[in-house]
């Protein structure tokens, strides 16, 4: 019965640097698809935070407007000229908003959202009186060309 003695095996140098320089591009791929998903994921909170920035400033003008004037009714006449600078601010948001949107800014789902609801609002009688005695004087041209194809181009498709 013998018992075998260790073997000396010489260490080839060339084998151990293979296996880690193998090592260090797995690592460097996984760290750069990590960062990868990480910018994606920034990109995506960065872009709803400034939606939602967006959204807020809607909520802001809407709050201030009578509730008659956003159901379509007319508004009492005292109030007439405030009600008119908030539409007018409105249109001006709104106006913004599409721009955004042509400039790829606006993702689709928000912009769904924000279309149908520019859509009811320019219906309504006074919406309809402060863009049509505005558009004439202001440079709501974003705006215009939507009003103009009747809310169905997407203005993220106009200048490609």
């Amino acid at each position: 019965m013998g018992i075998q003695g260790d073997v000396d095996m010489p260490l080839d140098w060339n084998v151990v640097s293979s296996i880690a320089t193998a090592f260090a591009s797995i690592a460097t791929a996984i760290g750069v698809a990590f960062c990868g998903i990480q910018l994606k994921l920034t990109k995506k909170q960065s872009q709803a935070e400034f939606e939602d920035r967006l959204d807020q400033q809607y909520r802001e003008i809407s709050m201030a407007l009578p509730v008659d004037v956003l159901i379509g009714q007319d508004a009492e006449e005292e109030k007439a000229g405030e009600i008119r600078e908030l539409i007018y601010n409105y249109l001006d948001l709104t106006n913004e908003q599409v721009y955004l949107r042509a400039k790829g800014r606006v993702s689709n789902h928000t912009w769904s959202s924000w279309s149908s609801g520019i859509e009811a609002h320019m219906k309504k009688k006074a919406f309809t009186e402060v863009f049509d005695e505005i558009k004439d004087f202001s440079a709501f041209t974003y705006l215009e060309r939507l009003v103009k194809d009747w809310f169905k181009s997407d203005p993220a498709h106009w200048y490609k």
